[in-house]
């Protein structure tokens, strides 16, 4: 991956290995309590980053996006020993974000696990004030090209 030196966070991926990399990366630079929003089209990687993101907080075993469940829960552990849970949504199928309250939202941003949330305009009012929003585009250079940028949103933003 190589900066691109836009003013928020940018690097390019060239294949799923790189992708899995930038998601692993950020995830061992948050705090726990830490949201992260995936936006990108169908199929442009945002489960491959989501498992990236899961390897980084030493979730092993299978990451799979909870398209039909909303949500997927993990505990993974780091290498100082100390634990992670990660609560992985996928909100494709949410059609009004009351249908949150369904699955108790609220509670799984509880100030210590990590959120990340596929989708998240469709949840519409109910995310995190702060909160990192990654993009992921589709590159004009072949098909396994990215285009990932990761910026801060809310107060500090």
């Amino acid at each position: 991956m190589k900066s691109t030196g836009a003013p928020d966070w940018s690097c390019e991926s060239n294949s799923e290995q790189e992708t899995l990399n930038a998601g692993r990366s950020l995830a061992g630079r948050l705090a726990p309590g830490s949201t992260v929003c995936l936006d990108g089209d169908l199929g442009t990687g945002k489960t491959v980053f989501a498992r990236g993101f899961a390897a980084g907080l030493g979730i092993a075993g299978p990451v799979t996006s909870p398209t039909f469940t909303l949500v997927n829960s993990y505990e993974g552990r780091l290498p100082d020993g100390s634990g992670r849970t990660l609560h992985h949504f996928d909100l494709y199928r949410i059609n009004d974000p009351e249908e949150l309250f369904g699955i108790g939202w609220d509670e799984y941003f509880d100030g210590e696990a990590l959120c990340l949330v596929e989708w998240p305009e469709r949840a519409g009012g109910m995310l995190p004030e702060d909160r990192l929003r990654v993009v992921i585009l589709r590159g004009p250079n072949h098909p396994d090209h990215r285009i990932i940028t990761i910026r801060m949103e809310g107060r500090d933003a």
